[in-house]
C-alpha cells in the first residue's frame, strides 16, 4: 500500500512547481507511520553532475546517476551519553553504509528551532558546545537565510583542539528534480532545496592548523516524506602540516523512490537497515538469507534463527553484537548496534 501511494504521489504532473515549505529538517519517522529507520542508497555521480541551479522554478537534472551502496538513515532519540557529550541534544540522525557510520546530533528535534550540536564520522568529531550551529525555525520557505557564528572542540587526525567559524542556512531554490535512477517521470517531482554550509578554522595549541568546509544540499518533497528525498554532502578537509587536502562527495537517494534497482551494484548485497537496531533486526538487499547467528562482544552466541528477515531482538541488552548472515553464497559477518 505504501508503495502504491508513493507511486501515485510521484507521477503527479510537475508542470507547475508551486513552492513547497520544508516542514522539518528531519522527522523522527521519515515515512509517516514508520517506527524504524528508513533506507537511502548512496549513488555515484557522472562527471558532469551539476547542482548550480537555484532560485524559483529551478531544474535539477540528475540523469546519469548510478546505483551505489545501500545505506540506512535512522532518526532516533539520543542516549544519555550523547546528551552528556553534546549538551542540549534531542535528536540523532545516523547514516550507516557498510562499515562507515556518520552521526549528526541536533537540538530541537528537527522541527521548530533546530541547531547542530555535534558531528561524528570516521576519524573526526566536532562538538559545538561553545556555540551551536543554528539551522532555522521550521517550517522554512524559499528565501530564508541565516548565518550563525559557531565554535567548539574537535578531535581527529591525532589532534584535539578547538574550532571557530560560521554556519549558513539558505532555502535557495524550488522547482523540479529529475533523475532516471529515481522514478520521477519526465517532468520530475516538485522539490524545495535547503543549502547548509559550514566554514570552519581548526585551531591547535592556539594556532590555526587547517580548515573544514562542508556544503549539504537537501531536496525536500514534503508530500512524500518528512526528510530529504535526495541529499548531496561535499566536505573538504585541509590540514597543510599533515599534507592533507581531502574532498569527499556523497549522494543519497531515498530508497522508496529509487525503483530502478535491478541489479544494485552494491559492495554488500545485504545490509542491516536500520542500524542501530531497536526491536526488529531487518536486512535490506537482494540476497536470500537462510540463517542468522548473533554473538555478543565476547563471542557468546545469543541468538540463532532460520528466519530470513525481521527477527525480534528486543530481548537483547544494549550494546554491540556481531551478526553472521548465511546465504547460498556463504556467510557474511556485520556489526550490529542494539539500542
Amino acid at each position: 500500500m505504501k508503495l502504491k501511494l508513493l507511486l501515485s504521489a510521484l507521477f503527479i504532473s510537475g508542470a507547475a512547481f508551486a513552492q513547497e515549505v520544508i516542514p522539518a529538517f528531519y522527522d523522527f519517522n521519515l515515512i509517516p507511520g514508520s517506527t524504524e529507520g528508513d533506507g537511502y542508497i548512496l549513488v555515484n555521480a557522472p562527471a558532469n553532475f551539476d547542482e548550480s541551479a537555484s532560485g524559483a522554478n529551478a531544474i535539477w537534472n540528475f540523469n546519469g546517476l548510478e546505483n551505489g551502496v545501500l545505506s540506512s538513515t535512522v532518526v532516533v532519540s539520543p542516549s544519555d551519553a550523547d546528551v552528556a557529550t553534546y549538551p542540549g541534544t534531542t535528536m540523532l540522525v545516523e547514516t550507516t553504509a557498510g562499515e562507515s557510520v556518520t552521526k549528526y546530533f541536533f537540538a530541537g528535534g528537527g522541527s521548530a528551532d533546530t541547531s547542530l550540536t555535534g558531528f561524528e564520522t570516521s576519524g573526526m568529531s566536532l562538538n559545538y558546545s561553545t556555540n551551536n550551529a543554528f539551522i532555522g525555525s521550521f517550517p522554512l520557505s524559499y528565501g530564508y537565510t541565516n548565518t550563525d557564528d559557531v565554535a567548539g572542540t574537535f578531535t581527529g587526525m591525532g589532534f584535539s583542539g578547538t574550532f571557530t567559524g560560521t554556519g549558513t542556512t539558505t532555502v535557495d531554490g524550488y522547482g523540479s528534480l529529475i533523475a532516471d535512477i529515481i522514478s520521477t517521470g519526465d517532468d520530475g517531482v516538485p522539490v524545495t532545496r535547503l543549502k547548509t554550509e559550514q566554514n570552519l578554522s581548526l585551531i591547535y595549541l592556539g594556532a590555526p592548523v587547517g580548515t573544514l568546509m562542508q556544503t549539504i544540499y537537501s531536496y525536500y518533497y514534503g508530500v512524500l516524506v518528512n526528510g530529504p528525498v535526495f541529499r548531496s554532502v561535499k566536505t573538504t578537509l585541509s590540514v597543510p602540516i599533515l599534507g592533507l587536502n581531502q574532498t569527499t562527495h556523497t549522494l543519497e537517494g531515498y530508497l522508496e523512490t529509487v525503483l530502478n534497482l535491478n541489479p544494485i551494484a552494491v559492495n554488500n548485497k545485504t545490509i542491516i537497515a536500520p542500524n542501530p537496531v531497536a526491536n526488529i533486526l531487518h536486512f535490506a538487499g537482494d540476497t536470500t538469507i537462510t540463517g542468522v547467528t548473533i554473538t555478543d562482544a565476547s563471542g557468546r552466541v545469543v541468538l540463532q534463527s532460520k528466519a530470513g528477515n525481521d527477527i525480534a531482538v528486543n530481548h537483547l541488552s544494549t550494546g554491540v553484537y556481531y551478526v553472521a548472515i548465511q546465504s547460498a553464497t556463504g556467510t557474511e559477518v556485520q556489526k550490529m548496534v542494539k539500542q
